[in-house]
């Protein structure tokens, strides 16, 4: 391999890293102009783009982004220089299309990105700080899809619902901007589930921070515990840490009224359940499909892959705080909101 061809890939992995370290930099007026604009829309809280940035900067200034770039071997002769790689952002989270966009441009592929109306301020800031380096790949963004039409990308990346899938793609194909070679990447995990064997103070910090951050609104989110421990054994001592990580991290949006109907509904059938206000915490195995709900579930880890078995690709991970579960990948319960920047949504790697 010729020196200097490998140089320059390396070369390039290092100013993706520095851009990244300086965009996340207290100072920078860029990022702290979409902060704001973002909070004084309504569209996120301060506390949670907060949470966010603060773990990407943790990432990146403990050399994950080089860390990435050697566990895929990017180099000068495996990179995706030349690749059409267009990203379908969701905006259920502040910043969830980040690791796209950075893995994307870190490959050495040009960037296309449909940024969500519902988040569009914090990304496209650090896209305008890639586009300023020299990084000799194209960087084209925008909240409308119809703004890469006749693209003919090579790759998607989209996260959404299944059903959103052929409504997405049928639009892409509508607008000339991918082709029959078109190589789809889709993740459509809803939520993860986790195992609670324990009611050590630091353990239900976890539990909580993987519940509620976000308003349970992010595929890393745990809508599901099992436990060997019964719903009323833990409300008391569950309820407690609520209440405290709500007084540093308020929830901005609130559940609709159905949220009221279901309590009402296990009320009147005799299910236990916790009424958080803005939250509900009902004993069920049922699948979790309303917002601001968790199901608690007793069982051991023979329930945990019965459940992973049932709820099937709405899994995204599964969580332990101790030993492992025979049988299934998990993750440690800590990680679940501050994942690294390679982890693999779906099990699908991004690079």
């Amino acid at each position: 391999m010729n020196e200097t061809m490998e140089n320059n890939f390396q070369d390039h992995i290092q100013k993706v890293s520095q851009a990244t370290k300086e965009w996340l930099q207290p100072d920078n007026l860029s990022l702290k102009k979409a902060i704001d604009k973002t909070v004084e829309e309504g569209m996120f809280s301060f506390e949670d783009i907060k949470f966010q940035i603060r773990t990407l900067k943790q990432k990146v200034d403990s050399g994950q982004v080089e860390e990435w770039a050697k566990r895929v071997e990017l180099s000068e002769i495996k990179n995706s220089v030349g690749q059409k790689v267009l990203c379908l952002h969701a905006g259920n989270l502040p910043l969830v299309g980040f690791q796209d966009a950075l893995g994307t441009i870190l490959s050495g592929a040009d960037y296309y990105g449909k940024l969500s109306k519902k988040d569009p301020y914090l990304l496209s800031s650090f896209l305008k700080m890639m586009d300023e380096v020299d990084l000799d790949i194209q960087i084209q963004y925008s909240t409308e899809l119809a703004d890469f039409k006749d693209l003919q990308a090579d790759k998607v990346l989209f996260a959404g619902s299944e059903e959103s899938v052929v409504p997405v793609q049928e639009e892409l194909f509508k607008l000339n901007a991918v082709n029959d070679n078109t190589e789809f990447v889709i993740r459509t995990a809803k939520f993860s589930i986790a195992y609670l064997d324990n009611e050590e103070p630091e353990t239900l910090r976890d539990m909580i921070e993987a519940v509620f951050r976000y308003g349970g609104k992010g595929c890393r989110s745990v809508a599901v515990i099992v436990s060997p421990f019964t719903l009323s054994k833990v409300k008391c001592h569950f309820t407690d840490y609520v209440e405290e990580f709500w007084l540093n991290n308020p929830q901005l949006k609130k559940p609709k009224e159905n949220l009221a109907y279901q309590f009402a509904f296990n009320k009147a059938i005799e299910r236990d359940q916790a009424w958080l206000d803005d939250f509900l915490v009902q004993e069920t195995d049922d699948f979790p499909d309303q917002e601001f709900v968790l199901n608690w579930v007793v069982g051991d880890h023979n329930k945990v892959k019965e459940l992973k078995s049932r709820f099937g690709n709405s899994v995204q991970t599964v969580y332990r705080t101790r030993e492992n579960i025979n049988g299934i990948k998990t993750e440690f319960l800590s990680n679940a909101q501050t994942p690294d920047l390679w982890w693999e949504p779906d099990g699908i790697g991004v690079v």
